[in-house]
């Protein structure tokens, strides 16, 4: 590809500067020529009558819009998968398409930073991974939304808070749709019939689901001989970590806060050290570095996994993908809150947010911003929002059980929140206190919290002081 020495040059400095080493290749995937997915009739009657009850619609005068990730946002991924509500609506509503311009997780952002400085930035990336804000702010990757979208209208009003967290220098970079719920422990329900053991969503209702009867559970469950290993995946380690209800780095009124020497977080991290002490992690360490079978929900099915702490994403998908979990239709598959501590003040939640950015210099921001209002009206309205309740039942195979406790995720929070910000301050940043993270559970290497927070505190100390500075100037 021939570009400007300028521009090339631009776009290196821009790459190095938000500290991205690897290299990788993006393209225009036109999903257009994928098989079209569409809603069943009456489905499609509740969005029509939504779409039709938007009263005060954007004019657009141009109705597609690029999308730019590691991942199609459309319904191409596989013949299984259902068209979200919220593209139906942007469908019915303005004849909108989506078009999918691909990049990969690990060069994302190298691909944004040169599409910007080439003048050939897509329309919109998503926020879903905590991982845009503030760096693509601060790094002028994306665009202010005030211009676009007013958060005090009554549309956007519930999760006005949430968006609050995400303002540089008084503008708003992310729209958020809604609170997710970052990681789930799913669980196969034959598993713990044939070892005997108690339902961890019936202990939960019993307010007995805490780190310690979580503990006890992987550890009789464990047998190295028989390859029985309690924990794979992951998250397993983040997902505790965030249960104290501190992350490692928070923001705070628009500021960048270092978190790591909190007494919240040197208790779960020593549960977390004597948990690995017990030897309950799948080695992966003796795998070549990789989860059982090389895929989520590895040994789930065939009783060799306990737990798999994991986002609920894993489970809101195809059948032929959730397959390694377990037969979800017959009512094998269940999951429940991620253990907090017994005598923690709440049951803190995880979390991450479902939303959008505007890139740089795009070059359709108010069809965008259509976009963005219906992720709003899926959410919102309750019979569009039953729609996608339906598309998981009848098309995914989920149980009644398994949408009462996805409920109870996403009420929990919404309520007591944890949100990890290191990973939208910098790579670095995020490398470092990912790794701290995960330090008391290596698998070849634990080491206790105390040497954790002598060797990270400092260095995370000094990058949230240079973000900071950029924020401040």
């Amino acid at each position: 590809m021939k570009k400007l020495k300028r521009a090339a040059a631009c776009a290196a400095a821009l790459m190095m500067a938000i500290g991205v080493s690897s290299c990788g290749k993006s393209g225009k995937d036109d999903s257009s020529s994928m098989p079209e997915k569409k809603l069943e009739e009456s489905q499609q009657e509740i969005v029509q009558r939504l779409a039709d009850s938007i009263t005060n619609p954007r004019e657009l005068t141009n109705s597609t819009i690029e999308w730019m990730s590691f991942y199609d946002i459309n319904p191409t991924a596989s013949e299984d998968k259902e068209i979200g509500v919220d593209l139906a609506i942007f469908q019915t509503k303005y004849n909108g398409k989506i078009t999918y311009r691909s990049t990969t997780w690990e060069t994302k952002f190298q691909d944004i930073a040169a599409a910007v400085m080439t003048n050939d930035s897509p329309d919109f990336i998503g926020a879903d991974d905590m991982d845009i804000f503030p760096i693509g702010a601060i790094k002028q990757m994306i665009e202010p939304l005030d211009d676009y979208i007013n958060f005090d209208d009554p549309l956007w009003a519930d999760v006005k808070e949430a968006n609050e967290q995400f303002v540089y220098k008084g503008k708003h970079y992310v729209a958020v749709s809604r609170i997710d719920p970052a990681y789930i422990f799913v669980y196969n329900k034959k598993t713990i019939e044939d070892n005997s053991m108690e339902d961890p969503a019936k202990m939960y209702a019993n307010g007995e689901w805490n780190w310690d009867t979580f503990a006890d559970m992987c550890t009789e469950f464990t047998d190295a001989e028989q390859d029985k290993y309690a924990l794979d995946g992951w998250y397993y380690d983040l997902a505790l970590n965030q249960s104290s209800g501190k992350p490692i780095v928070g923001m705070d009124g628009g500021e960048i806060k270092n978190y790591i020497s909190s007494a919240e977080l040197e208790k779960a991290q020593t549960f977390m050290y004597d948990l690995q002490k017990n030897g309950v992690v799948y080695p992966k360490h003796e795998h070549d570095w990789k989860i059982r079978d090389d895929v989520n929900g590895g040994g789930m099915a065939s009783g060799l996994t306990l737990f798999y702490p994991i986002g609920l994403w894993a489970l809101e998908d195809a059948p032929s993908v959730t397959k390694p979990f377990g037969d979800l239709s017959s009512g094998e598959v269940m999951f429940v809150p991620v253990p907090c501590a017994a005598d923690s003040d709440a049951m803190y939640a995880p979390s991450r947010v479902h939303g959008f950015a505007i890139c740089k210099d795009s070059k359709n921001p108010e069809g965008v911003a259509a976009w963005m209002d219906c992720t709003r009206y899926a959410e919102t309205d309750e019979p569009a929002h039953n729609v996608t309740i339906e598309q998981y039942q009848k098309d995914y195979g989920w149980t009644d059980e398994m949408l009462e406790m996805r409920e109870e995720v996403y009420r929990l929070a919404a309520e007591h929140p944890v949100f990890e910000f290191s990973q939208g301050v910098s790579t670095d940043l995020k490398s470092v206190a990912e790794n701290a993270v995960k330090a008391t559970m290596h698998p070849s290497d634990p080491q206790t919290w105390s040497q954790v927070v002598q060797a990270n505190q400092p260095v995370i100390d000094f990058a949230i002081e240079e973000a900071q500075k950029n924020i401040d100037s």
